[in-house]
Parts: structure tokens; C-alpha cells; sequence
């Protein structure tokens, strides 16, 4: 890993010394920047551990054909990819390295053809041609802004914005979608003026011309058809298999997260069963006290995990987070240069992280991608039977589906059956008298109305469908909606002032592109069959995880003691508020009226907040966590 920035010149002219000893000092790292430089070019890199130091030494690298590149990569099975450019492989060879031999050997074609997380930048002196490009997913940060006859470039925010000709001004509709949780577009940020290279696609310039390009949508993902439920099954395992074992890192040490759930647990007996005898910790999550919830405690089902598996050294935290400092969304501004929209869960999960930490590991393996990927819980067919004819064959699937749901018949029918019929005007017209005409947004946020409407945000949300939060009533396919929630890139902006600030890396098998283009192109019949969700992640995971974890069809809750371990916090979210208060762009945002309420109503006991969960500890955490950026913002920015 490492953090690279740079421009260029667009009218060949020479680049300001001043200005690129500004771009040097903005990146981030330990030891001395390289910087390469030629007149109307400037690429800087410099290496975030000192695990990485040797290996990225050489970055930028020119190629033998006269490229400069520089990369923040870790590609999926580097010898693989060795091999196919005809280089030495082996542990001498960076990730990075490897990208630039393939710019030199692939070109245009050096993206796509690369598998792993990454990001890079390439200047063809020849050509006087820069190009920018990332992974499918998008899970390395690429950023860049045009400024007169100059483009700005970094793998993070917090580099840009250090530039004096990059304008900090802040775009009021990506505040909206922020708080009303809104699929954002991949190439706009927060920052008016800074763009994204989008995930899956490449920018070029060249001179005043600019172009961006996809190379990886929905359209380059084949469906998958194979002749039997078990081939399915086989190719699933097969690539899941892979994507574990190609994140292992060589000779180091690795930790895993475990709950009840399929994707972390998965992962984590994976890794239990690649490392033979090797011993690895595991940490799993566990409620620190009462609750009023009658949510699955899943510790019974990871313990059942760990005794199939007797390498793994489980630890479970029970902890009341008393000794966990409360997040400070000010603090956070300055790291982070975004919004820390963070909940209590949050708060309830750092234990792990200070844990994972301490015990000195390499890396920690997730399930993030697992419930859009593998485990992806399908859709039932009844609405899709009666729109193609299938009578029969819809109300089998509605008596197959209150069966496995332990639903009421009629509730399934008119969940499934008549409410995808029902025209959205209808839909809209019914939540609005539920919610007593208030904004639909307004049950799990605090953003302001009047800035809402100062926006046009209901017409603009209508447009994008977003006017009936988390429906699947939608024009847009499910594999488009699957995709685009792996390409959300809200995680990955804060990446860069998570990695300043050190930790644990973490990786995903889950979002391994194979992985994904196969459970993408596999039809919803594999995940959906005879009323079960998640039928193929219970056939694929069926010879590693325990039998009662695959038939458990309960959900757990995270921090379901959430009003214990807010209600000592109560004076520091008050004062969080009145900081709010004095801050006019805060203010403007936020509803700081009804924070307030919020504070002055709050429940007597648990049992009289069980159903406050989705205002008290998400809706307010998340807007004092951006009034304080605002506030801040406001303040370095005044």
C-alpha cells in the first residue's frame, strides 16, 4: 500500500517548483517521498508502512517503453498474473510492480485484465497522456480535479484539498444524500470540484481533451447458466475457496471476525481449513448487557464454529463500551476530510478493533460483500409467475414462501403479489399519511426539511427513486441494484484518513471480482428456491459451517443495548448539539430543533425505547456526526 498525488500541465507549459513541493508534502506516509518530474508532469509516492517501504522503493517506476507509474495495488494471485506478462514471480515482486508491467505490456487493457484491489496513474512522456485508472469495485480511492490548465490527481482527499488551487467548497445535494442515505453517484463527492475516477473505469487526458470510461458495468458481467443446481454449487465453492486463499498473506498472520451470520462465519472456517494447523484468532461480538430485544444471540452458533475448528482461538467481548470514548465528529473531520456517519454500532464495535490491534496480526479477513454476493437471499418468484401467466406456479411459490417465512399467507401475498402492482404515486401518497405528511426520510434521519426543499430534493428523489427509502419497488434490475451497492464508495473515502491513522488492514473475499461476476450471473432461482432465501450460500457453505447455523433463519442485532450505553453519553450529545447550534452551515443542514426534542423526550428505560432504536442511536448519532463536520468545515473554512 501507499498513497501517490501528482498533475499535470495541459498546455505544455512547466509545472511550478513551489507548486509541486506542495504535492509532495501532501502525501501522506512514513520515510522520504519519491517524486518523479519532468516539465508539465509530477508524480509523487510514498509508502504507508514500513512493511511496504522495499517493496514499493521504486515507485513511480518508468517503464522500459518510457511509462511513469505509480500504484496503490494488492492484485489477486500475483503469480498469475506474472506468468501471463512473462515476468519472474515470486515474493520479490510487488502487486504494484506487477501493475506497472502491465501498463507497459497491456495498455488500454492493464485495468481490465487485473484482478485485485488498485489504483494507479500513468504518464506517457511520448504521448504526454495521463491516465488514471481503478478497480471494478472501486476500493482503492482515485481522485482528481481540473483546475485551469492544470489536473490535480491522489489516491486521497486529504492531498487534494492541502492544494491551494483546489476549491474546498462543499456540494449541497451529496450533504442530502449523506443524511437520507442515498446511493450517491460513483464519480461526484462531498467536493463540488472533485471527481472520482469511477470504480471499474479509467480517465485520459491529453491536452484539453478529457475522457472517461467504464470497462467494467453490468453489461461486461455474463450470466451463468450451468446444466445442474450442484454445478452451481461446485463453481461457487470453488471461487470462494480461491478468493480466501488468495488474501492469506504470505508468512504473515491473519485474524478473522466471526458472528452467527453466514458471510463472516464462512470466512472465517474457510480460513480455519486453508490453514491446516496453523492457529489464527477470531474475534466475534458479543451483547455487553441487558436488553428488552428478543434478537438470536449468536455466540451458541460461533462457539459451535470454533469446536469444528480447533485452530481457532476465539475471543468473545462482552463489554458494556463504559471504557470506549465517545467518537468526536470534529475530530473526525480534520482526519477523515468526510463525514464519519457513524451510529452506535460504531461505538459497540470498537472493542473489536482496539483487540484486533493488540494482537498484532496482518490483516483481518470480513464478510462485508457476503448478503450481496454469495448469500445474497434471492427474490421470490410470485410477482415475476403472474406477470409471465405461471397462476400455478405463483401461488405454489407464495404457499412455499409463508412456510419458510413462518408468515401469515395473506401477508406474503400482499407483499409480494399486490404491492409490486401498486403505482408508485400510490405507494408515496400512502407513506406520506403514515408518516403524517412529514418527508419519507425523516423516520431515520434528522436532516433539515428546509434544506430539503431548498434542494427540490423530493423531485430530485423521485427521479432517482429514492422517494420510497429502501423499497424494491424499482425500475432498476436487481443485479443493477446488487452491483451498485458493491460499488458504493461512501466506505471507501474514508479510507484515506484510516490508513493515516494506522490499524489492522482489512480485506473482503467477498468482493473478489470473480466472485462477484459469477454470483452477479447466476440466476435468482439458485438463491431463491421453494420459499428459502440464501439457498446457494446454505448448499455452498453446507461442508464447513455447523447445521444449525445454515437452518437458523433468525437475524441478531448489533449493540441491542444501545440505550445503556448511550444514556451515559446523553450530556456530551447535548453539548455535541449546542455546538451544532452555533455553526449557521451545521444549523442550515441539520435539524437541530428536533435533535433537541430528541434529547428532551428521551425513553425512561430500555423496555420504553425498544422501538426508538432507529432514531435515538442511528438518526442522532449520525447527525451530531455531521453537524460536527460541518462545524468544523465551517471553521477551517470561514
Amino acid at each position: 500500500m501507499g498513497e501517490f498525488a501528482g498533475a499535470v500541465r495541459r498546455d505544455g507549459d512547466a509545472i511550478d517548483s513551489r507548486l509541486v513541493d506542495r504535492i509532495v508534502a501532501s502525501v501522506g506516509g512514513i520515510g522520504r517521498p519519491r517524486l518523479w518530474r519532468d516539465g508539465v508532469a509530477a508524480v509523487v509516492h510514498r509508502a504507508l508502512r514500513d512493511s511496504e517501504r522495499g517493496a514499493t522503493a521504486d515507485l513511480p517506476v518508468e517503464t522500459a517503453s518510457g511509462l511513469i507509474v505509480a500504484a496503490d495495488a494488492r492484485l489477486d494471485e500475483p503469480d498469475e498474473i506474472a506468468r501471463a506478462l512473462g515476468v519472474a514471480a515470486g515474493p520479490h515482486r510487488s502487486s504494484a510492480m506487477l501493475v506497472a508491467a502491465a501498463c507497459d505490456a497491456w495498455r488500454a487493457q492493464a485495468a481490465e485484465r487485473l484482478n485485485g484491489s488498485f489504483a494507479f496513474a500513468v504518464w506517457d512522456e511520448v504521448r504526454r497522456e495521463l491516465t488514471l485508472a481503478r478497480d471494478g469495485l472501486g476500493t482503492r480511492a482515485l481522485y482528481y480535479v481540473e483546475h485551469g490548465p492544470h489536473v490535480f490527481f491522489a489516491t486521497t482527499l486529504q492531498s487534494l484539498l492541502s492544494l491551494p488551487d483546489v476549491s474546498r467548497e462543499i456540494d449541497d445535494l451529496v450533504l442530502a444524500q449523506y443524511l437520507t442515505i442515498e446511493n450517491q453517484d460513483t464519480q461526484r463527492t462531498l467536493y463540488r470540484h472533485i471527481k472520482r475516477v469511477p470504480p471499474g473505469g479509467t480517465v485520459t487526458v491529453r491536452g484539453y481533451e478529457m475522457r472517461v470510461a467504464r470497462y467494467w458495468t453490468l453489461d461486461h458481467i455474463a450470466d451463468v447458466r450451468l446444466p445442474r443446481d450442484a454445478d452451481y454449487v461446485e463453481a461457487a465453492r470453488a471461487l470462494f475457496d480461491r478468493a480466501v486463499a488468495c488474501r492469506l498473506p504470505p508468512g504473515g498472520t491473519v485474524a478473522t471476525t466471526v458472528s452467527g451470520g453466514f458471510d463472516s462465519a464462512g470466512v472465517t472456517a474457510t480460513v480455519a481449513r486453508l490453514l491446516g494447523d496453523r492457529r489464527f484468532p477470531a474475534f466475534h461480538r458479543a451483547p455487553g448487557g441487558t436488553h428488552p430485544y428478543d434478537a438470536l444471540d449468536e455466540t451458541p452458533l460461533v462457539e459451535a464454529i470454533a469446536a469444528l475448528y480447533p485452530n481457532i482461538d476465539l475471543t468473545i467481548i462482552r463489554d458494556d463500551c463504559g471504557g470506549v470514548p465517545t467518537i468526536d465528529a470534529e475530530r473526525d473531520a480534520v482526519e477523515f476530510a468526510v463525514p464519519r456517519m457513524v451510529s452506535v454500532n460504531a461505538l459497540w464495535f470498537q472493542l473489536v478493533v482496539d483487540r484486533v490491534a493488540a494482537a498484532g496480526v496482518d490483516l483481518l479477513l470480513g464478510g462485508g460483500c457476503g448478503n450481496i454476493t454469495l448469500s445474497w437471499e434471492g427474490r421470490p418468484s410470485i410477482a415475476a409467475d403472474v406477470r409471465a401467466g405461471r397462476l400455478a406456479g405463483a401461488w405454489q411459490a407464495a404457499r412455499n414462501s409463508a412456510a419458510a417465512q413462518r408468515r401469515p399467507l395473506g401477508r406474503v401475498l400482499a407483499a409480494q403479489l399486490v404491492r409490486p402492482f401498486v403505482p408508485r404515486a400510490v405507494l408515496r401518497a400512502r407513506q406520506r399519511w403514515q408518516l403524517g405528511g412529514r418527508l419519507p426520510w425523516a423516520d431515520y434521519s434528522v436532516v433539515s426539511e428546509q434544506f430539503l426543499h431548498s434542494l427540490a430534493y423530493d423531485r430530485h428523489a423521485r427521479e432517482h427513486e429514492h422517494d420510497l427509502p429502501f423499497d424494491e419497488s424499482t425500475r432498476t434490475s436487481v443485479r443493477q441494484q446488487r452491483l451498485r451497492a458493491l460499488q458504493g464508495q461512501v466506505v471507501h473515502d474514508l479510507a484515506g484518513g484510516g490508513r493515516r491513522r494506522g490499524g489492522v488492514p482489512g480485506l473482503d473475499p467477498y468482493a473478489d471480482r470473480r466472485l462477484v461476476e459469477f454470483t452477479l450471473g447466476t440466476p435468482n432461482d439458485q438463491f431463491w428456491r421453494d420459499g428459502q432465501d440464501r439457498w446457494l450460500a446454505r448448499r455452498v457453505l453446507a461442508d464447513r459451517l455447523p447445521a444449525e447455523l445454515l437452518a437458523e433463519t433468525r437475524r441478531g442485532l448489533q449493540c441491542p443495548e444501545w440505550y445503556e450505553v448511550l444514556m451515559p453519553r446523553r450530556d456530551e450529545m447535548a453539548e455535541a448539539i449546542d455546538r451544532i447550534e452555533r455553526s449557521p452551515l451545521a444549523a442550515r443542514v441539520v435539524d437541530v430543533a428536533r435533535m433537541r426534542r430528541l434529547l428532551d423526550t428521551w425513553p425512561t428505560d430500555a423496555e420504553s425505547a425498544r422501538g426508538s432504536k432507529q432514531l435515538y442511536a442511528h438518526a442522532l448519532s449520525r447527525g451530531i456526526a455531521m453537524g460536527g463536520f460541518l462545524r468544523q468545515y465551517e471553521r477551517n473554512n470561514g
